[in-house]
């Protein structure tokens, strides 16, 4: 009977360290999305400093990747947009070092060979969600929350929801407007 209870007491604690470990790593991938977040939008602001606009895309983040492509390429592949690429080019600036899909510190590139088909991806491996405050033609993009642009990850359940936040699939997303 002891070693019943013995086993039950291990048992029930092997179960809340579990728990606990579960929540600790949801949080920690929740701040380091944040994190990441933020990385991207400093170096987005260093781009708009040296091109006066931010790069476009309006891309709605729903089911497309253009967004993350558009990031990854203005960041860090091919900032003056020639076609040359990284390496290749004496004028390029590297906006996010961290991109590097050959170190990927980060580890939030999609593939391990630096290319123009690249995207961002976040720590649950959705691609972040981009869209510029313009569009192309350099008209206000109505769809953008914020003036200047919306950067996002859908979170862990790698849902949606609806932009404002209120519905329970975008409850756990990560933007740069909340």
């Amino acid at each position: 009977m002891e070693l019943l209870v013995v086993i039950t007491i291990i048992v029930i604690l092997a179960a809340l360290t579990m728990g606990g470990l579960s929540f600790m790593q949801r949080n920690q991938a929740v701040q380091k999305a944040k994190a990441q977040i933020g990385m991207l939008s400093t170096g987005l602001e260093e781009y708009k400093l040296d091109f006066g606009r931010y790069p476009v895309a309006n891309d709605t983040g729903a089911t497309g990747d253009q967004g993350s492509n558009v990031l990854y390429t203005a960041l860090y592949w091919d900032s003056d947009n020639n076609g040359a690429g990284v390496g290749n080019d004496v004028k390029q600036r590297i906006y996010l070092a961290e991109l590097d899909p050959s170190s990927n510190k980060q580890g939030w590139s999609s593939d391990p060979v630096a290319s123009t088909q690249n995207t961002i991806r976040d720590p649950w491996g959705q691609n972040y969600r981009y869209r510029s405050g313009v569009n192309a033609t350099g008209a206000v993009n109505n769809d953008c929350i914020n003036p200047d642009f919306d950067l996002w990850s859908f979170g862990p359940d790698a849902m949606s929801g609806n932009a404002a936040g209120t519905d329970n699939q975008a409850q756990d997303n990560i933007t740069n407007w909340k």
